[in-house]
């Protein structure tokens, strides 16, 4: 039961039944204690299991994101230290929780065929409201990690234990992409028409910790999940017809994530720590080791278009000079170009560096954890104009993206509890404005140059708040063109990968499959969609 992370053995018994939280008692099943359990309990305990990979948590943040997201996109300011462009442990742990939530999406799987089929067709919201949430998940992997382990993954539970018949192959990363494409579409459809019975209605509002049982969210989070996955793919031949095809037909049926009412999030509802459900932790997580440094790339475009969400991003540096706080004058980013790292941490301990805001991020007990949201949505839509040839359009969506933005960061200042640091006044319609027309999307008069100022605003939108998602639009699209320092003292890898390893765990426990792909296991071997 120690071995095989990949179908996570040593989890399966522990967090079918780890779970003592009153609002999630019996949401899990515990072989050793019952010998049933339910679609809709089933379908909580696959939703939880992996709510520290959505919602801001010490774990995701401090031991995933701190070393490779965060800082191979400059996401925070990070000091020049040996092997910082190498992801070491992360991979293991994103790894392993992964295939922990899969497992779990296939003990839902196996209930769900074990009823009569008029129960099935009665349940079926649930195999769909999974299925997405599965394909959010496994995208992220793929564009992680490339092939994986999928349609064999997790089925210890259907092999009755033997583990040699549970050894899983991995997939073809474009056959993923493609079969969870052809999914998504076929929901999309059936979410037009699907109906639920009165139990089934109840039951699934009670266990969607997500939508809350709305079906219209979860059109929209289905489709602007299609449309984020088709973006990425539109470079890659096989798939560009498709794309500019499909994603024209998902804008004509206006069914998406389009304004900050309607976005998809892990919610935080209480701060009961029963529940489990709360964001204790992340701040430790993202103050601990200096990782809510401000990065310099960032800063300067700020500080240069008087861009309104600075003050609720960051706060200025300070220091204290006999028993007195000293802000600094402006605000400042930590810049990579540094050759010393100790040079880079005398900036940093003299209070010369901002660093994102505590009251607004850090210390907001209700951060949600985002999965889509209207500002991300919209600057795709505005890539899709911009490549398409219509720039008056592209323009409008860029816009409306970042007033969304601006919003989105404003309204997370209102649900701040420490309020120390959190500005005094929204910013107005006017400084908004002023920013925009700073921007100038129109006189961007090129595809290429619109793509640029498109880039930069998901950087800066996506900053540390989502961090798998800026790190796969970087390598997709080469912008913003950041500035690394190579790490000269690294004989592995000395500027930011395109892709992590496999845990050393794969080739130990599940060689014959992992030999198939060995060849690819590197740090410079680039993900289907990473063409430019």
């Amino acid at each position: 039961m120690k071995k095989l992370l990949y179908i996570s053995l040593a989890s399966i018994a522990v967090f079918f039944g780890s779970c003592s939280q009153d609002e999630f008692a019996d949401a899990y099943r515990d072989p050793s204690k019952v010998t049933t359990t339910t679609v809709p309990k089933q379908f909580a305990g696959f939703m939880k299991i992996n709510y520290e990979d959505v919602i801001p948590s010490y774990w995701n943040y401090f031991t995933v994101l701190r070393t490779t997201s965060l800082t191979f996109t400059q996401g925070h300011g990070f000091t020049n230290i040996t092997g910082r462009y190498i992801p070491g442990a992360a991979t293991v742990y994103r790894w392993d929780r992964y295939y922990r939530f899969i497992t779990q999406y296939r003990e839902l799987e196996k209930v769900m065929a074990s009823l009569p089929a008029a129960e099935q067709t009665d349940n079926r919201i649930f195999t769909i409201a999974s299925t997405i949430y599965l394909f959010d998940h496994t995208q992220k992997m793929i564009d992680n990690f490339g092939d994986i382990p999928f349609s064999e993954a997790g089925k210890i539970s259907l092999t009755g234990g033997d583990y040699a018949s549970a050894l899983a192959k991995y997939d073809n990363q474009t056959e993923l992409y493609t079969m969870m494409l052809d999914q998504l579409k076929a929901f999309s459809t059936e979410l037009n028409s699907i109906t639920l019975s009165l139990k089934v209605d109840a039951e699934f509002k009670n266990q969607d910790l997500i939508n809350k049982g709305n079906l219209t969210s979860w059109k929209n989070y289905c489709n602007s999940l299609r449309l984020k996955m088709l973006n990425r793919v539109s470079a890659v031949p096989a798939f560009t017809a498709r794309a500019n095809t499909e994603m024209a037909a998902i804008i004509a049926e206006g069914k998406l994530v389009d304004e900050n009412s309607e976005n998809i999030a892990f919610r935080v509802y209480n701060q009961n720590s029963d529940t489990g459900l709360n964001t204790s932790g992340f701040i430790s997580a993202l103050e601990d080791r200096n990782n809510n440094i401000a990065p310099k790339p960032m800063i300067d475009h700020m500080n240069a278009n008087l861009d309104p969400r600075e003050p609720w991003l960051f706060e200025k540096g300070t220091h204290i000079e006999n028993n007195v706080v000293i802000v600094a004058p402006t605000y400042e980013g930590l810049d990579p170009a540094v050759a010393s790292s100790a040079d880079q941490d005398l900036s940093i301990t003299e209070g010369k560096i901002a660093i994102y805001n505590r009251s607004v991020i850090s210390r907001n007990k209700w951060l949600p954890g985002t999965l889509i949201n209207a500002a991300e949505v919209n600057l795709i839509l505005a890539e899709y104009y911009s490549r398409s040839g219509n720039a008056a359009t592209a323009k409008n969506y860029f816009e409306k993206a970042i007033r969304q933005s601006v919003e989105y960061y404003v309204r997370l200042g209102d649900t701040a509890d420490a309020l120390t640091w959190k500005p005094t006044q929204a910013p107005t319609s006017a400084e908004i404005e002023a920013y925009i027309t700073k921007i100038n999307f129109g006189g961007a008069t090129t595809p290429a140059a619109q793509l640029q100022l498109i880039a930069f605003q998901k950087y800066i939108h996506y900053n540390i708040m989502q961090a798998d998602e800026s790190w796969a639009e970087q390598r997709r699209l080469k912008l913003p063109a950041l500035t690394f320092r190579e790490d000269e003292t690294s004989s592995v890898r000395k500027t930011p990968p395109t892709r992590w390893t496999y845990p050393t765990s794969e080739s130990v426990n599940n060689t014959v499959n992992y030999n198939a792909v060995k060849a690819n296991d590197n740090l410079s071997t680039k993900i289907f969609w990473d063409i430019k």
